[in-house]
């Protein structure tokens, strides 16, 4: 760990950030979340300079500092023999480190902010911040510093409540196949997260930031202890604040994320089943497991796609309630804080984080992570019981203005990269 000398007497006023995450686009939740802090930092007199891969597309074309991004590489396409040849990559690349370092001299950032580095960029990236003297924060978006599969899922389908790996034996990842069910992907990323903890390359981050007090707990039974980290939510556009709410709806319920194992769509899927057929659903998002869901489908189940901008908040504000089924460690829930601002509650697994943010009763409803039953029951409840809904939307949104405003965010921000500056 380091601190740097401050250089600048106004540092409120004005700081140079680098960014450093896999992807430079709107490709997850992390880098929606890196894109909205950049855009906020840049309005308030900052200067953000990102360093990613180059897979396309990027968040703004034509990039000046894309000319130093690391080659990206699409691991999952690759054969076993391959993998076997590109494994030092995946571990540490040095293709990273020396591109960044390059950055670093060129731009003079006075601090460096990570997000998600695993498996592309590497804690190689670690390295060219050490040698140029730069101070590193680091958002802990998922729990893959803490699990080898990044899900907290014991073989990739439940939540896993012993926590082996979190504990310091990362070899149950593996005996479970634990990423994405897949014996060569688990193999990798147990390698990766046996070779990060034996090096000790997150040693020089100063801080990480847990965006709940679920990701923080998690991430100090691991080991890292209290000093080096630090809480701070993620944040929503001011611009969703701005619109005037209804309360009144088209009768459906939405999922808005990820088409994949871990964020539970199946379940939604399997419980609206026991639901009359004039209950609606309208599932907003792509991924691995689109395919499979469409097919599980039943007919009023309307499948939307990706969606942004104007066709995104028309899926909002037309909804009784959004939901989040998912049975993997959620570390934040974006979307909850998006369905609460647009005053909608929310129906949510009882996992993770979700529980900080959903208080039961008042501003959503929680379930058993998989009780399907237990989901379909509290759809039910909010479809007839309309004015329970939009009290609880009422409440929702006052919450999502004192939580998650941009401004708070900001301020707390702020804090972070001046108490490992100074």
């Amino acid at each position: 760990m380091s601190k740097k000398t401050l250089r600048r007497t106004d540092l409120k006023n004005y700081m140079k950030i680098l960014f450093v995450n896999n992807f430079f686009s709107s490709y997850g939740g992390a880098e929606k979340l890196m894109l909205n802090q950049a855009d906020l930092l840049a309005r308030n007199g900052n200067e953000v300079v990102f360093f990613a891969t180059d897979r396309q597309p990027f968040a703004i074309n034509s990039y000046p500092h894309a000319k130093f991004f690391t080659k990206f590489t699409d691991f999952k396409k690759l054969n076993k023999l391959d993998s076997i040849k590109v494994l030092p990559r995946i571990l540490y690349n040095t293709e990273s480190e020396a591109k960044l370092t390059s950055l670093i001299a060129q731009t003079k950032p006075d601090i460096v902010h990570c997000h998600n580095i695993y498996y592309h960029l590497t804690p190689s990236v670690l390295s060219a911040c050490k040698k140029a003297k730069i101070p590193v924060v680091m958002t802990l978006h998922d729990p893959r510093l803490m699990c080898p599969g990044g899900t907290m899922m014991l073989k990739s389908q439940s939540y896993c409540n012993n926590e082996y790996c979190v504990k310091g034996n990362p070899l149950y990842g593996l005996i479970y196949k634990c990423r994405n069910s897949s014996l060569k992907e688990s193999l990798i990323s147990t390698l990766e997260y046996s070779f990060n903890r034996a090096c000790r390359h997150y040693d020089y981050v100063s801080l990480f930031i847990c965006p709940s007090r679920a990701v923080y707990n998690l991430a100090e039974k691991s080991g890292i202890r209290r000093n080096r980290l630090t809480m701070l939510n993620n944040f929503i556009d001011d611009h969703l604040f701005e619109r005037p709410l209804t309360y009144a709806h088209k009768g459906y319920f939405l999922y808005v994320g990820r088409l994949a194992k871990e964020k539970g769509v199946h379940y939604l899927i399997e419980a609206a089943k026991f639901l009359p057929k004039n209950i609606g659903f309208h599932i907003v998002g792509s991924g691995p497991e689109e395919e499979n869901l469409r097919k599980k489908a039943s007919p009023n189940i309307k499948f939307k796609g990706y969606l942004e901008g104007d066709k995104l908040r028309k899926e909002y504000s037309g909804c009784i309630a959004s939901i989040l089924p998912c049975n993997w460690f959620e570390t934040f829930g974006l979307t909850i804080a998006e369905s609460f601002a647009y005053g909608k509650p929310v129906i949510a697994s009882r996992i993770g984080a979700i529980p900080e943010l959903v208080t039961e009763n008042q501003d959503g409803l929680l379930f058993k992570p998989g009780n399907v039953e237990e989901l379909s029951h509290m759809i039910y409840k909010l479809y007839k019981q309309k004015e329970l809904a939009a009290l609880m939307g009422k409440n929702a949104r006052q919450k999502a203005e004192k939580m998650f405003n941009s401004d708070l965010h900001y301020k707390n921000l702020i804090k972070v990269y001046i108490s490992v500056l100074i």
